[in-house]
């Protein structure tokens, strides 16, 4: 398993609502920032996307991420008086479909969509603080990341049954593609896991790593793995990764254990055991060192109460799969 994989599938992301809008004449939308991404993609138009810090000019064919917690706006002129997007929604719903949405009867027309994608679990924190707070990808004719957006765009207008799956899993598809080309546009400022992905001979180690993390690895099983002597494996993953190997699975099972602690019922022995730990107290010892506190006490400051509230990104978002 690679290592974005694995941190997609434990951060347990899903799709949220998704709407279709086509505006004429000038306007202005506000979004509430909240967890999570947001997503936009522009169809027709000169549009505007600005955050307290920053104002991007999108094109037709233009993809931007906005990441969680960031309140932005989006309009046809900077800086434009903008309306909150559940008033808007609540004025421009087009009868009998509920993703579409129209307004305006004259001048320049605007088409875009807009979406979101809804993280669950500790690892989530990890993988949003990658990305900046804005990213704009203008996608070339023909590459992946454009056929799954069209793909998608042409799903959201049909309303077949097995719709809502299907826009998660190719929302599914567009982040995992949206990563690649960031991080592979970033070149050295990619995160170093990424990069050592496609290392010939660490790739297979770190795949491997995060497989089975409970194994209960030593450098010279993942050597072994890499096709390499114990020494060199090591010195070529610390290279890579600037941790030494088992500091990085260390590392990985730490965020697992928050993970286990915070959303499951399982005793500290079976978080340990679950986890590839000999006894509780080796685990509780190497939490303790990682975080400074034991992990009973991190629990309970940690979890959330049950009826703790959940912002959705739209306000129209479907109910969400099991």
């Amino acid at each position: 398993m690679d290592v974005l994989t694995d941190m997609l599938e434990r951060s347990r992301a899903r799709g949220a609502a998704f709407s279709h809008s086509q505006i004429r004449g000038p306007w202005g939308l506000f979004f509430d920032g909240v967890p999570g991404l947001a997503v936009h993609t522009i169809v027709e138009g000169e549009l505007f996307l600005w955050t307290e810090d920053e104002t991007l000019q999108l094109l037709p064919g233009d993809i931007v991420l906005v990441r969680g917690g960031l309140d932005h706006s989006l309009a046809s002129e900077p800086h434009r008086r903008c309306i909150p997007l559940t008033e808007y929604m609540a004025q421009a719903r087009v009868a009998g479909s509920p993703r579409r949405f129209a307004s305006g009867a004259g001048g320049e027309t605007s088409e875009f969509f807009c979406g979101a994608y809804v993280f669950e679990g500790d690892i989530c924190e990890r993988l949003l603080s990658l990305l900046p707070d804005t990213l704009r990808l203008r996608p070339g004719a023909g590459s992946a990341l454009r056929a799954t957006m069209d793909l998608l765009a042409r799903e959201m207008d049909q309303d077949d049954p097995g719709q809502q799956t299907l826009l998660d899993r190719l929302l599914d598809v567009a982040l995992v593609q949206v990563l690649r080309e960031h991080f592979g546009a970033v070149g050295e400022a990619a995160p170093a896991w990424f990069r050592a992905s496609a290392d010939p001979q660490i790739g297979p180690a770190l795949r491997a790593l995060h497989a089975d993390p409970s194994r209960r690895w030593t450098v010279e099983d993942l050597a072994a793995e890499a096709t390499l002597s114990r020494a060199a494996f090591a010195r070529r993953f610390s290279a890579l990764l600037g941790v030494a190997p088992l500091a990085y699975l260390t590392g990985w099972r730490m965020a697992l254990a928050r993970e286990r602690l915070r959303d499951s019922d399982d005793g500290i022995a079976g978080v340990a055991d679950a986890l590839g730990y000999a006894s509780e107290f080796s685990f509780a010892a190497a939490f303790k060192r990682h975080h400074g506190v034991a992990p009973g006490r991190w629990r309970v400051s940690a979890r959330r109460p049950a009826d703790s509230p959940r912002t959705p990104l739209l306000a129209d978002r479907p109910a969400r799969r099991s």
